[in-house]
């Protein structure tokens, strides 16, 4: 593990100030854990008011026990930000991300102002007419940063020269601090920033150095409250750009649509949808993910913002060269960024010269493949995971970005035996009683086709496999239990999928700790798909009824699952029961969601509920990602 990673996972850092010998003694203590950028320095002050050198030296140091935290200020607190450029013009995806809360010099209203970390330099009752003093970064994150002094009763960008005046230092100086990005490669910058401050007085130049470490982009995690879902919208993404395009509205959304708001108003969750226009691009879960960044605030309670990271991947068909992710994830930027709420965009540019690995491989780098194992051991916040093998890998620019973050600490799981390849194909997670506090869902393809064993042999191989769907509306119509379990596309799907998870189980074992006690297993049944001679990718599968792991807790212990449509019994479908059996062994209540028409019989390899339902929650319960482990 690298000095960055070994420094920010361990740690706790809530604050600090440029604070030179001779300030006062400690005016107020702060709050346990998360002072304010000014109090914590000056509780270490001797009694007499002088620091000494060992304080001097930690103060220009960011450990895990103290430090000053600043937020990436990439929020529009004053809704500014253009969806358009000049005459409507379509913005180019860099400059459609470019704009934020920290884009300029201006403090942007009371929000803004939240955002800021606050920093102080203590009365120099001494200093004389002529004292010149300056505030500045060091080179290296000159441009990450950007300071602002307290005059005239409002917050103004410090100069060029990060000049103090005289009369400001005999008074007390009101700072705050904005960083200006996130990390995004650590080679480029590390996310930390030293202030110094130097003062020259009477002969004597004094300098003070106080560092601070730009708050990580953390992925939101399962077991949060729901707060929002985020669904397509028939309206073309260009129509938030003052633009026009015809209406897209795709098969089965009003089933959909009905199913998923009864499921939400069945645990409490009334928030009406996000509705994001996608011009019949429906696959929300692809779009983005959602994040946060938080610090600790004036009143010591942790202050979020709100980050959606836009997916990185390029499409085999973009729009334009300098438009080369998704319209359908422009919303990010053009909807949803706002007040308390950020948008992150990080790809690799040159992908629009290879368009063979955006076709063959560039769904890895979507959203969906994706996702945070919930808080466990050291890892407070949760721990990112995503699906990659080989060629068939995320974009390496966005990765690197995550793992820069420092705290989730990325793992990735073999998911190249799968059509999409994106890890929402096999695995979610719910809370639940006792354990670790939460389970992983897994798709079990043996389960799925032992199932149908059980029906046949009690009789019922003569039933339909799928239920409740127009026989043309199936890959095989007619198909029987009976038939199905000697059906070679469905007989080698199982047999492939059922080694991919079994590979993707022990990777979780050996990377995470995750054991059989921590999985919860539903039935799932797969088939192979056939492709095309000179495919790269070979033994590919996708499920063949809709995927009850491909869901989304809703953090109330409620678990939004794709209707089954699987044989009958008794009248009930069989799929259905034994997944609610194993899912009411931990306390969570299904809910099913009717996708077929809308997204699990579409295309070539389709999807289900993940894929098309984006979400955003709770951040009330979030763990302070600062504090120490107890």
């Amino acid at each position: 593990m690298n000095d960055h990673k070994r420094i920010v996972r361990t740690g706790l850092a809530a604050a600090a100030v440029a604070c030179l010998a001779g300030c006062g003694p400690t005016a107020e203590a702060a709050p346990a854990g998360a002072a304010s950028a000014w109090a914590l320095l000056r509780a270490d002050a001797d009694r007499d008011g002088r620091l000494s050198a060992a304080d001097d030296a930690r103060r220009g140091a960011w450990t895990a026990a103290r430090g000053a935290i600043m937020l990436p200020n990439l929020d529009d607190d004053a809704s500014r930000c253009p969806a358009a450029g000049p005459g409507g013009k379509r913005l180019t995806d860099a400059a459609l991300a470019a704009c934020d809360d920290a884009a300029d010099a201006v403090v942007n209203g009371a929000a803004d102002a939240a955002d800021l970390a606050p920093l102080e330099i203590p009365a120099m009752a001494g200093a004389s007419g002529s004292a010149r003093a300056t505030l500045r970064a060091d080179a290296r994150s000159a441009d990450k940063v950007r300071i602002f002094v307290r005059r005239g009763g409002r917050l103004t960008a410090l100069g060029a020269d990060g000049g103090i005046r005289p009369g400001e230092l005999r008074r007390g100086v009101r700072l705050a601090v904005e960083a200006r990005d996130v990390v995004r490669d650590p080679a480029a910058w590390s996310g930390f920033s030293d202030l110094t401050l130097t003062v020259t007085d009477g002969g004597r130049t004094r300098a003070d150095t106080v560092r601070l470490r730009v708050a990580p982009v953390l992925f939101q995690h399962d077991l949060l409250p729901l707060d929002r879902a985020v669904v397509a919208n028939p309206k073309a993404p260009v129509t938030l750009e003052k633009g026009t395009a015809p209406d897209k509205p795709v098969k089965g959304q009003e089933a959909y649509r009905r199913d998923l708001r009864r499921g939400l108003d069945a645990e409490g969750l009334r928030a009406p949808f996000i509705e994001s226009p996608a011009g019949g691009d429906q696959w929300m879960g692809d779009m983005f993910k959602a994040g946060y960044a938080s610090m600790p605030g004036r009143d010591g309670k942790e202050h979020h913002i709100v980050v959606n990271l836009r997916s990185p991947a390029v499409t085999p068909h973009f729009p334009a060269r300098d438009r080369p992710l998704r319209d359908a994830s422009r919303p990010v930027f053009t909807l949803m960024r706002g007040p308390g709420v950020a948008g992150l965009q990080e790809f690799d540019a040159t992908a629009v010269d290879r368009p063979d690995d955006n076709l063959y491989y560039g769904s890895a780098s979507s959203s969906g493949n994706f996702g945070t194992i919930p808080p466990y051991g050291d890892y407070r916040t949760g721990r990112i995971v995503y699906g990659g093998e080989g060629r068939f890998a995320p974009d390496a620019t966005f990765t690197r970005m995550l793992e820069a973050q420092g705290y989730q600490d990325p793992i990735a799981i073999d998911t190249s035996w799968l059509g999409v390849g994106h890890i929402d194909e096999f695995f979610h997670f719910v809370p639940r009683r006792g354990g670790k506090g939460w389970a992983m869902v897994v798709a079990d393809p043996r389960m799925g086709m032992d199932l149908l064993t059980k029906v046949a042999r009690s009789g019922g191989g003569g039933r339909r496999l799928v239920e409740g769907v127009a026989p043309s509306d199936t890959q095989f119509p007619g198909l029987t239990v009976a038939q199905a379990l000697a059906k070679p596309d469905l007989v080698n799907g199982t047999r492939i999928a059922a080694a991919g998870v079994d590979r993707a189980l022990r990777q979780f074992r050996e990377k995470a700790g995750i054991t059989e006690r921590d999985v919860i297993r539903v039935p799932a049944l797969f088939t192979q798909l056939g492709l095309p001679d000179g495919y790269p990718r070979k033994d590919l599968t996708v499920t063949y009824l809709p995927d009850a792991a491909n869901g989304i807790s809703t953090g109330t212990g409620g678990y939004l699952a794709p209707a089954q449509h699987g044989p009958r019994q008794g009248g009930q479908d069989v799929f259905q029961r034994e997944t609610e059996q194993a899912l009411r062994g931990a306390g969570v209540r299904v809910h099913w969601i009717e996708d077929w028409d809308y997204s699990h019989y579409v295309g070539t390899a389709g999807g289900d509920i993940h894929c098309v339902t984006n979400v955003q929650r709770n951040l009330s319960g979030t763990t302070s990602w600062w504090r120490p482990a107890r």
